[in-house]
């Protein structure tokens, strides 16, 4: 009998962002695997914190340095062997570094930044996708951001690759598509408890605030169920596409 639970993967998924993702498709009574990087004391938190709000023990972790293509490849492969496959790959790690003019922006940062964004997307849907064009199934679904379609002051590299993630998104959503494995993009807008917002000067944010027609910052949960319905079957007819989800910013 085939197994009707979704098998979800979400990088970067030990806080903020990705632990709301993991959280909402842990919600629905998916299977979660929450990769992570450095901190096994953030993550376990944040499993039983998972496990606790949705009272699905179907949740776990895996080491996942999204930049160690061996070990991607080596968490693919763990999964695959317990589980059988992975239905939904969420590529949600990424980081940013702004605040300043591009010479006043070491290039190792920028150097950083692109490897993580965009080379460490590609890594994971190069492992990922492997099983899913065999099994002829599966939804990708990449976290991009407005900043990589109009561009923001003081944070060319991460604009540069989100832009990437939003290129990468169309051409493999054509690529994929006649495998039955469908690729999109959610691009949120300024969201709270996430690193892009952080790190932005408060005189700064004050003045995006102003731009956003709904007024407010979005919430995690928000980009979340965003990102689960691209993944749904609900979105069965949906590739290449990258979802702005602002509050009319743009």
């Amino acid at each position: 009998m085939e197994d009707k639970q979704k098998v979800v993967l979400v990088t970067g998924a030990s806080k903020s962002l990705g632990k709301a993702i993991a959280s909402h498709f842990a919600g629905s009574g998916d299977r979660v695997i929450l990769g992570y990087r450095s901190s096994l004391e953030e993550v376990t938190h944040a499993v039983e914190e998972i496990k606790a709000k949705t009272g699905n023990e179907a949740v776990s972790f895996v080491k996942l340095d999204v930049i160690d293509r061996q070990q991607v490849q080596d968490a693919v492969s763990e999964i695959i062997g317990q589980f059988g496959k992975i239905d939904v790959l969420v590529n949600n790690a990424g980081v940013s570094y702004g605040g300043a003019l591009i010479p006043s922006n070491p290039l190792e940062k920028w150097e950083e930044i692109v490897q993580i964004n965009v080379m460490g997307t590609i890594n994971c849907i190069h492992a990922v996708s492997f099983h899913m064009l065999l099994e002829q199934k599966g939804a990708i679904v990449n976290i991009a951001s407005v900043a990589g379609l109009i561009g923001v002051d003081r944070l060319s590299a991460y604009s540069a690759s989100k832009a990437g993630v939003v290129g990468l998104t169309r051409s493999l959503g054509k690529e994929y598509a006649p495998y039955n494995v469908r690729v999109n993009a959610v691009a949120p807008g300024y969201t709270e408890d996430t690193g892009m917002v952080e790190r932005i000067p408060e005189e700064q944010m004050n003045e995006f605030k102003k731009r956003i027609a709904m007024g407010r910052l979005g919430t995690t949960r928000e980009i979340a169920e965003a990102v689960s319905f691209l993944a749904s079957d609900k979105a069965s007819y949906i590739t290449g596409q990258t979802l702005v989800v602002d509050g009319g910013y743009m």
